[in-house]
């Protein structure tokens, strides 16, 4: 996500970082799990894996949920260097930030596989057989100077997400979560991001659109202009509210907005989903580039030709990344500016949107245990 501007922390903003840092002192012990009172494991690219913090009994204990997914994914990373792989292992974070030392042991034993975690630029991407997240990191922190990756603050915040979703599961089980647990999940991995870039000075931040199986339901969190869209019988049966701040300017979460918790701002909702529903999560490098007419078109079309599901994630980047590059497209990004009221100057806005582009594709099939 690229923003025309980005302001910088007022001094109330200011105040707040302040004192959440001494917040961060205290809850320190508790969001790292005692991690730092330890000595690292010898091998550190493989901590989660080796000492995984809920067994596949406990994982069992809470697959309860009536669907799961089965997914495909792609991702374009337009803002990147030749320093951040674009994918890797759930065992770190694809910085030399040291961030991957400073993570608790949060992954069961086999979600390395089960679970993927892709980084594409300043976007992030998570996708299991029951969680979808999306991060778009905000790329004008750069332009400030600032020591900044919205990359890493994104990719900490999806996982954050994952982890405590399943430390939830495990507390409340066989009952499913409701709006309250949510919201405390939700607040709960944005303190602990935000600690975790405290630490190591980091700035950043990014929108967030996460759907999450419950029972037969999907929950979903939106803060921003990510996208979610639920498509049952090819048509669009439900999809997340934006979150604005301002004409064009999403709202967002990150280091500069210690002063308003992330559940005073999200959109939370859910809808009782249906067997072969598809589900699209995508940053707003896709829904820039194409109308919902458009992405619905393109997954029926491939659908009819019994494409699978990785195939149709390919097919909606790569079209939304040739509108990207073409100078004389009409999408719904030049339709929004040139919509803008007359006190913005006249627009005539024309062309694609170059970003960085996450998409997944997921299907709802039976949950057969056993």
């Amino acid at each position: 996500m690229r923003l025309q501007t980005l302001a910088p922390p007022t001094k109330s903003a200011a105040r707040s970082i302040q004192a959440c840092r001494s917040i961060f002192q205290g809850a320190r012990h508790y969001f790292l799990g005692g991690l730092m009172d330890r000595d690292p494991p010898k091998d550190e690219g493989l901590a989660y894996m080796s000492y995984p913090c809920v067994t596949r009994e406990q994982m069992r204990k809470i697959s309860n949920d009536k669907y799961k997914f089965e997914f495909g994914y792609h991702s374009y990373a337009h803002h990147s260097n030749n320093s951040d792989p674009l994918i890797h292992s759930l065992s770190d974070l694809t910085d030399p930030t040291l961030l991957n030392s400073l993570l608790p042991k949060r992954r069961p034993q086999g979600s390395p596989v089960d679970t993927i975690s892709v980084k594409a630029g300043d976007d992030a991407m998570l996708v299991s057989p029951t969680v979808l997240a999306i991060a778009d990191g905000v790329s004008g922190w750069e332009s400030k100077g600032e020591h900044c990756s919205s990359g890493i603050w994104s990719r900490s915040m999806v996982e954050t997400l994952s982890r405590l979703m399943t430390e939830y599961k495990l507390s409340h089980a066989p009952h499913h979560l409701n709006k309250r647990d949510i919201d405390q999940i939700l607040d709960d991995s944005y303190l602990h991001t935000s600690h975790l870039m405290d630490l190591q000075d980091l700035r950043g931040s990014s929108t967030l659109i996460l759907g999450m199986l419950s029972g037969e339901y999907l929950k979903m969190i939106s803060i921003g202009d990510s996208k979610i869209y639920i498509i049952r019988d090819g048509k669009i049966v439900k999809s997340n509210e934006e979150q604005m701040v301002s004409d064009l300017c999403p709202q967002q979460i990150g280091t500069q907005t210690l002063d308003q918790m992330p559940s005073e701002m999200a959109w939370v909702d859910s809808i009782k989903l249906k067997e072969d529903d598809l589900i699209v999560a995508c940053s707003d490098g896709i829904s820039d580039n194409l109308y919902e007419e458009e992405i619905v078109q393109c997954i029926d079309d491939s659908v009819k030709s019994n494409k699978d599901l990785k195939t149709i994630a390919r097919k909606l980047l790569l079209k939304a990344k040739a509108v990207g590059f073409d100078d004389y497209a009409y999408t719904p990004y030049n339709q929004q500016v040139n919509a803008l009221p007359e006190k913005y100057g006249k627009n005539l806005s024309s062309g694609g949107k170059l970003d960085d582009m996450s998409v997944c594709v997921a299907r709802v099939v039976p949950n057969r245990k056993g």
